[in-house]
């Protein structure tokens, strides 16, 4: 899901923080970069492009060419992590026909574009950070100054990161504004929130049912062992009085709920009393092709698994199970629409950021300490 990669991302700095911090030298004989350099960005020299100008926007909403640069440094780094030489060479084919430079321009783009959705939904529905997430930020802010001994120190090495301080703002909120989003999402009354009732119909679509079951266990319930054949032979033929028990029946669906809770010996009856519900490829196969194969308030004949005999009775969907179940799938499915319709618009600036060019700086940023003459 992408909020793991926005996660991801916001780590990873945290954790160069922490490993750069052992090297940090508080009384530098030179700071790193000049104030001119840190308020310009690390891709003014290389490409004339400061780091507030705006380089691509989605229905107004703009981001900055640090934002680019500061995406841009991440996937590099993930791609490094994964063995790829990104200095070697950028016009090497890396995936069926596309080069390392767009490979990574293609994934900066969509970083960017992700970001941007999340901005515009929090802003179409009204989502706002709380005081709590603006107090955390802050002192966020301030644990990175004195980890880094000092103001100047800190955007140094936001700097070396390609962003500025406004700019990493702006993405520190991002994670704040997704968990705040999520919650509305689940906030009834909310403009975002789904309802149970759209939510069962979308977990219908989506192939779930809800069934309950009698279960005559042919294992051992404390070693889990097989029984002999003896016992299973016993099993058996209670598996089958018990089904011919419901068809002889009047009223088999609710003869079904009191033989389940008399002679089910399946353990998940205490936590599901009212049956499972699940979509394809949750459970053994014979269990679910039977199953499937019912229609509401039908039962099924014996059916043989590794746990045992089975009735299967198929109910109509739970409603509250199926909304559950599908409850954080479906506010996924909802924010990726978003973003397959959503339109990026580019700027000339963004021509002049070859991706080559950002890392290049990006590299001699970071490799440059406080005690460079």
């Amino acid at each position: 899901m992408w909020k793991d990669r926005i996660l991801a991302t916001l780590l990873a700095v945290t954790i160069t923080a922490a490993a750069t911090a052992a090297v940090v030298r508080f009384t530098p004989k030179k700071p790193a970069f000049t104030p001119a350099q840190l308020e310009q960005g690390v891709t003014f020299d290389a490409a004339g492009v400061a780091a507030g100008e705006t380089v691509a926007s989605v229905d107004g909403n703009d981001a900055t060419a640090e934002l680019y640069v500061f995406w841009l440094g991440s996937e590099c780094a993930n791609l490094a992590n994964y063995g790829v030489d990104v200095a070697a060479s950028w016009d090497t084919e890396i995936e069926s026909g596309k080069s390392l430079r767009d490979f990574v321009q293609e994934d900066t783009l969509m970083a960017i574009k992700q970001q941007l959705v999340l901005e515009n939904l929090c802003t179409r529905y009204g989502v706002t950070l709380s005081d709590e997430d603006e107090a955390e930020i802050a002192a966020q802010r301030a644990e990175y100054i004195e980890l880094y001994g000092g103001e100047e120190a800190y955007l140094a090495e936001l700097y070396r990161l390609g962003i500025g301080e406004e700019g990493f703002l702006r993405l520190s909120r991002t994670d704040y504004l997704y968990k705040e989003l999520y919650n509305a999402y689940q906030t009834p009354g909310s403009a975002i929130y789904a309802s149970d009732d759209v939510l069962h119909a979308y977990a219908a679509g989506l192939g779930y049912i809800t069934v309950d079951q009698i279960l005559i266990s042919t294992a051992d319930p404390v070693t889990k062992e097989p029984l002999d054949e003896a016992k299973c032979a016993e099993k058996r033929a209670l598996a089958e009085e018990l089904l011919w028990r419901l068809r002889d029946s009047a009223d088999p669906l609710g003869l079904f709920d009191e033989l389940a809770d008399q002679y089910s010996e399946d353990p998940g009856r205490v936590t599901n009393p009212h049956g499972y519900t699940f979509t394809e490829g949750r459970m053994v196969s014979e269990f679910e092709t039977a199953a499937r194969a019912l229609g509401e308030n039908e039962y099924s004949d014996l059916v043989q698994t590794q746990y045992g005999y089975h009735i299967i009775l198929r109910r109509p969907l739970d409603v509250s199970a199926a909304a559950n179940a599908v409850r954080e799938q479906y506010f996924s499915a909802l924010f990726l629409g978003e973003i397959e319709r959503a339109e990026l618009q580019t700027t000339p600036a963004l021509e002049k950021l070859d991706p080559e060019t950002v890392y290049t700086a990006l590299q001699n940023a970071q490799n440059r300490t406080e005690n460079a003459d």
